[in-house]
């Protein structure tokens, strides 16, 4: 087990929003057609804004508030933090050998605790991303019905307000701009929901290490008191014995802690 493999789900999403974020420690580069793909998703998301923040200017301000405006920052916040992350890319690789370091080892404890923590917080990521992606599609698609009943468009008429096109604008030139907002959406959901995984992921691996500590802990001194509690008639060369294997076992945790905390 390491951070890659613990969970496929966080890879898959990781790969199909373009967001490439650094998934091994020895800096291996993913692909080039994975590296082309996300360069045309950035591209795609690019050009959007591009007709996005002027089609705002020339819609009333109720749209452009309710439909423009807070795709813009939503788009921003998700470039905002994959940005930073791919910034700070030595010390998430750092972070992943030191966890990898940590997840190989051979303990049925610990791979059962990473497995149920991350277990937990997969099939609620993928009912959102799911749900989401239905949920724009439904909202997105709304606008390619008018398409049936008129052949001169407005940019009101778009489900965002964006500036694709000249008023009239042909029924061609709207299904472009109604695919792209569409398409775009998509992604940019698919991206947000990608970065949520991903720092999820990274939370959860930590903070199963805490588990562990406890887990092992509890499971020492349970051990203990229940020797102590015992009648053997051996006595004392039991109690040693007892006393010198949970002292290497609580050194064993310790050094494990000192391992995650540095």
């Amino acid at each position: 087990m390491d951070f890659e493999s613990a969970n496929p789900f966080n890879v898959r999403v990781n790969k199909i929003s373009g967001n490439l974020l650094p998934m091994t420690a020895d800096g291996s580069s993913f692909p080039i057609l994975w590296k082309i793909y996300s360069c045309l998703i950035w591209l795609l998301e690019l050009t959007q804004m591009i007709i996005l923040i002027p089609g705002c200017m020339l819609v009333p301000k109720e749209k452009a508030l309710k439909d423009g405006l807070i795709g813009v920052a939503v788009t921003l916040e998700v470039a905002f933090v994959v940005a930073r992350i791919h910034m700070r890319r030595g010390l998430v690789q750092r972070m992943i050998q030191k966890l990898n370091e940590i997840l190989c080892l051979d303990d049925e404890m610990m791979r059962y605790i990473v497995t149920t923590n991350l277990r937990s917080m997969e099939i609620p990521l993928k009912i959102y991303w799911s749900a989401g992606i239905m949920s724009v599609v439904l909202w997105s698609g709304t606008s390619l019905l008018m398409i049936f009943k008129r052949n001169s468009f407005s940019y009101m008429d778009y489900r965002m307000p964006v500036a694709y096109g000249k008023e009239p604008i042909s029924t061609g030139s709207f299904v472009i701009g109604s695919l792209i907002i569409m398409f775009s959406n998509m992604l940019i959901f698919t991206k947000k929901v990608a970065v949520d995984s991903y720092t999820i992921h990274l939370t959860l691996l930590i903070t199963s290490q805490y588990r562990y500590i406890a887990s092992k802990l509890s499971v020492i001194f349970r051990g203990k008191a229940s020797r102590n509690d015992s009648n053997d008639s051996t006595g004392n060369k039991n109690y040693s014995t007892s006393d010198l294997s949970a002292k290497k076992e609580i050194k064993a945790v310790c050094r494990h802690h000192n391992a995650i905390v540095q």
